[in-house]
């Protein structure tokens, strides 16, 4: 009976072959993986170098398995339009632009917030102005960025003194031109946000109210294409990003000292006004939850209410919050 050692011979042989061949599939697909995971870029987008600068000063930016593709923006409506185009996949943003970009159809999502910076924004006057409060701006000129969070603040406030935005005569000019005009003596106030408030209140300016009163004005957005959401090669990547952000941020937030020198440094403000403006934060991520959604809803009704959209809007349908979890502490 020769054939049976014959046929375990040939047995054993193919079962050794078939187990080789699934060590070399595993060993391909384990490798693809790394491969496809180097390959990954994500573009993001960037105002002001803020961003990157963050990521590096935190030393976040180290032993990343994709890469980064660095893309500047001036504003974050110009982010937002990029994001929704395609061109970039993540960036972040102040608490409106969303708004807009929402009721504008854009293909975006919130994946991030960041909470803790309401003091940032503020209403103006300039020195020697007689208002003491903000009704007393009624009839007056008051310059705002349309669909900023200064706008949101200026809006809330109003509402709050008994005023309408009819009540006032609004001039829509970006922060750069309203600084000179406000500085000209050509506004009787002006709703805007650090550094701008810093470099304002250092030349006389006084603050005649902060975004205290209302939470919702100090949040900041990390926000996604959804096309990269919906790309599992992207989607993976852009999480460790989001996470990368959250531990940064919570190391500027900190050691702030350390964090305002590269600040300062990337934005060419001098340190002093950077840390004024850092000592009236305190930002960190947060999850996604009811009570952020909530806030957001208050800003895109008051934007709807004045007509600065064209409907109501249901923010909680461009919130995603898959990536909650890997939020440092965070379950």
């Amino acid at each position: 009976m020769p054939v049976k050692p014959l046929a375990a011979k040939y047995s054993l042989t193919r079962h050794v072959a078939l187990c080789l061949n699934a060590l070399v599939c595993c060993a391909t697909l384990l490798l693809s993986a790394q491969a496809s995971a180097a390959e990954t870029t994500l573009k993001v987008g960037d105002q002001s170098g803020l961003t990157q600068a963050l990521l590096h000063a935190a030393g976040e930016d180290k032993d990343i398995a994709y890469a980064l593709s660095w893309h500047p923006f001036l504003a974050g409506t110009t982010l937002l339009e990029a994001l929704s185009a395609g061109a970039i996949d993540v960036g972040v943003v102040g608490n409106a632009p969303p708004v807009f970009a929402q009721a504008g159809g854009f293909d975006v999502r919130i994946v991030g917030v960041a909470s803790g910076a309401q003091n940032n924004n503020a209403l103006l006057v300039p020195e020697g102005s007689t208002a003491k409060q903000v009704a007393d701006l009624k009839g007056q000129r008051i310059a705002v960025a349309k669909g900023s969070s200064g706008h949101y603040l200026l809006l809330a406030a109003l509402r709050e003194a008994g005023l309408t935005p009819r009540d006032v005569n609004i001039a829509y000019v970006s922060p750069v031109d309203a600084q000179n005009a406000f500085a000209s003596g050509k506004l009787d106030g002006w709703a805007v946000w650090y550094p701008f408030v810093g470099q304002a209140t250092a030349r006389g300016a006084r603050v005649l109210v902060d975004g205290s009163g209302w939470p919702e004005t100090g949040l900041n957005f990390t926000v996604a294409s959804l096309q990269t959401l919906e790309d599992p090669q992207r989607a993976g990547p852009l999480g460790d990003l989001l996470a990368r952000l959250a531990r940064a941020q919570a190391w500027a937030t900190a050691y702030p000292q350390a964090w305002a020198e590269v600040f300062a440094q990337t934005t060419r403000l001098p340190v002093s006004l950077v840390q004024e403006m850092l000592a009236k934060q305190d930002l960190r991520y947060v999850p996604i939850e009811s009570s952020v959604i909530a806030s957001q809803q208050h800003l895109a009704d008051l934007f709807a209410t004045e007509h600065l959209i064209p409907r109501p809007l249901q923010v909680e349908q461009i919130f995603d919050d898959r990536f909650n979890k890997l939020l440092p502490n965070n379950p």
